[in-house]
């Protein structure tokens, strides 16, 4: 019989390689996390050379150097976009169409769309060459940290789903600007016509005391006028404060959501909890402790004592147990023997690829297998019939 090389039949493709680089892997993967770090590094030092070209003098005497170090980080851009597009149809929600279609609908993502206005600037200097104007396009570049920000994007989701609190903000920032310059016109513009006579002037005034950014030159002069000057300044305190407040709420619950709706879409994918209704598997998430562990790692050692079951969430694990090595992957679990027999383990288990992995600690799980009859006889099923092969590959 030919021998197979089963190991050729996990090893990813170029592009899935090239997708967990760039898309997947990151914060897993040592290779994934130095080229975040160098495209951070392009992207600052880009935005910073093109500040620097607005100083005449720096601009002529390296010109060259500038010149260069900009066309490098333009082609280094370049292949990072095409990389992105490349592995496109790796993206899960684009898995099920055509990879031209699969491509296209990635590049309107928003983060696509800032790659590919990175590369507008050279265009632009190709076409207007020397123009200080287009030299500041660069710029946008900066935008490109937004993709290894991922608190970045959850604000975007806070504004957005915040905008009708944030918009009555500002309509009362509004009414309180336009009443303090009114008052202030009145009180003060008959003694400083010059400086607060018209009503843009009192309401520069009044925007500068909101922001509590005012000056001397600006100060009122009479008894009243200094009471409404104080009144404003407490104002625009509680201004700014609202804002602040509605938008840290809104971050707080958007972590929440976030993590209650990405469990919860792990869980349902684990057929141990298929019978589960929506309600049990609600509860359940509380339970679990979502871990993402690289590829190579000792999740579970031989002879530790069992703290926890694990759910394969996504992945590929290895048993190493004394029949020869058994590989679990999505849908799977293990640890539950150790929970059962409260024994040592009995064998210790690695992960082959980034896996994601649902944590039940023994405490829940005894509570859970209690209070729902069906898992548990699934658990024991499956714990007797992989104790029946570690006894068969002993020998007994």
């Amino acid at each position: 019989m030919p021998i197979v090389d089963v190991t050729s039949e996990l090893r990813p493709t170029p592009r899935q390689r090239a997708y967990d680089i760039l898309e997947h892997g990151r914060r897993r993967d040592l290779t994934s996390r130095v080229l975040d770090h160098v495209l951070i590094a392009l992207v600052v030092a880009n935005v910073a050379i093109a500040i620097v070209e607005t100083l005449p003098e720096t601009a002529r005497a390296w010109s060259g150097w500038l010149h260069g170090f900009d066309r490098l980080c333009v082609a280094i851009f370049a292949v990072e976009y095409a990389a992105r597009m490349w592995v496109a149809p790796e993206h899960p929600p684009l898995r099920h169409l055509a990879p031209w279609r699969a491509r296209l609908k990635f590049a309107a993502t928003p983060m696509m769309v800032i790659d590919a206005l990175a590369l507008v600037p050279l265009l632009l200097e190709l076409i207007m060459p020397g123009s200080i104007v287009v030299v500041l396009t660069r710029l946008v570049r900066f935008l490109k940290l937004a993709r290894y920000s991922p608190a970045l994007a959850t604000i975007g989701r806070v504004v957005a789903a915040e905008r009708r609190a944030l918009s009555a903000c500002i309509v009362i920032l509004g009414g309180v600007l336009l009443a303090a310059a009114a008052v202030m016109m009145a009180v003060e513009g008959p003694v400083q016509p010059d400086r607060l006579g018209t009503m843009p002037k009192a309401m520069w005034w009044a925007a500068s005391m909101l922001a509590k950014i005012g000056g001397s030159e600006l100060a009122p002069v009479t008894a009243i006028g200094q009471i409404v000057s104080a009144i404003t300044v407490m104002l625009g305190i509680f201004c700014f404060a609202l804002p602040v407040a509605i938008l840290g709420r809104g971050f707080y619950e958007e972590i929440r959501r976030r993590d209650f709706v990405v469990t919860f879409a792990m869980v349902s994918r684990v057929p141990l909890f298929s019978g589960l209704d929506a309600a049990s598997i609600a509860e359940l998430v509380g339970l679990l402790r979502a871990r993402t562990v690289a590829s190579g790692t000792t999740v579970v050692r031989k002879g530790d004592r069992g703290d926890a079951m694990y759910l394969i969430a996504s992945g590929l694990v290895e048993v190493a147990t004394t029949s020869g090595p058994r590989r679990l992957s999505e849908g799977d679990f293990f640890g539950e023997m150790a929970l059962l027999s409260r024994a040592p383990r009995s064998a210790s288990v690695t992960t082959l690829r980034s896996s994601d992995l649902l944590v039940l600690d023994a405490d829940d799980f005894l509570r859970l297998i209690d209070r729902l009859p069906d898992v548990r006889a699934r658990v024991e099923d499956v714990a007797k019939a992989r104790a029946g092969e570690a006894r068969a590959g002993d020998g007994v």
